[in-house]
């Protein structure tokens, strides 16, 4: 059951829901020395990053840093100069630009700061768009089954602008899961909201994850939600570095005690 009452449409009934302690071992993303630079300006240099299915990761860093950028790669919305993307088993590579196509749309769900939502659609439309790319029926059913899974079932005829931040954002959530994604990318997904709504859309997050049995990249500013991932790194100088937890920083704060 979601926070909100309503079940979660899962991708399978039987699919065991992974933990933050437990991820699967299957790797679902890897970036190996991935390199971007735009003219003279150098972004990603060298960067490597395996994903399991079921493991949510954190980037932070500062803005400037190429966190969006490595997400963009991660999600085949942007191509490296150097390095390789293999997504659940294909290297990417070698996929023609309709197959990237395919399998971004197919494989990866998207959520961003600014949620993004089609101002002269409802909730409900919003939603359901992905399931129309290539020529297919939207599946509004489905569409309606998430945004309830989110508490907005009483919303769905609602236009963007009739929502509050936080509900708008709710919708940009349901419609990344729209084609049942194995991998949910989101840059900074909380971060044009309060505090308050920020936990409560956090909290939404981590449980839908659970729920679709997905793995998630997401960068972040917000300290809280990168604690709740099962690994943090952190870009710095176009390199991702294991990020030090709170618990790690407290070991170090301690002296050792030395026995007299």
């Amino acid at each position: 059951m979601s926070l909100r009452g309503e079940p979660l449409p899962t991708r399978q009934a039987n699919q065991a829901k992974p933990t933050r302690q437990s991820p699967a071992t299957e790797p679902l993303l890897i970036l190996h020395n991935i390199h971007r630079q735009f003219g003279e300006t150098i972004i990603l240099q060298g960067v490597n990053l395996t994903l399991n299915a079921g493991e949510a990761v954190a980037i932070v860093g500062p803005s400037g840093s190429g966190k969006s950028t490595l997400l963009h790669v991660a999600g085949l919305l942007d191509i490296p100069d150097q390095g390789t993307v293999e997504l659940n088993g294909h290297n990417t590579a070698k996929l023609t630009d309709d197959a990237r196509a395919k399998l971004r749309n197919t494989a990866c769900g998207f959520v961003y700061q600014f949620h993004h939502l089609l101002r002269e659609f409802t909730a409900l439309e919003n939603v359901a768009l992905p399931s129309a790319i290539g020529g297919q029926p939207a599946n509004l059913a489905r569409a309606a089954e998430l945004l309830a899974s989110v508490g907005l079932a009483h919303r769905l005829h609602h236009l963007p602008t009739q929502l509050s931040g936080g509900e708008q954002q709710r919708v940009a959530l349901a419609r990344a899961l729209m084609n049942q994604p194995q991998l949910l990318l989101a840059d900074e997904p909380t971060g044009n909201l309060d505090p308050h709504t920020a936990d409560a859309v956090t909290e939404l997050l981590f449980e839908l994850i659970a729920a679709q049995g997905m793995a998630a990249l997401i960068v972040t500013h917000n300290p809280l939600l990168a604690a709740r991932c099962y690994r943090q790194f952190t870009m710095h100088e176009g390199l991702l570095q294991p990020a030090e937890t709170p618990s790690a920083l407290r070991k170090k704060s301690i002296p050792s005690r030395r026995k007299t």
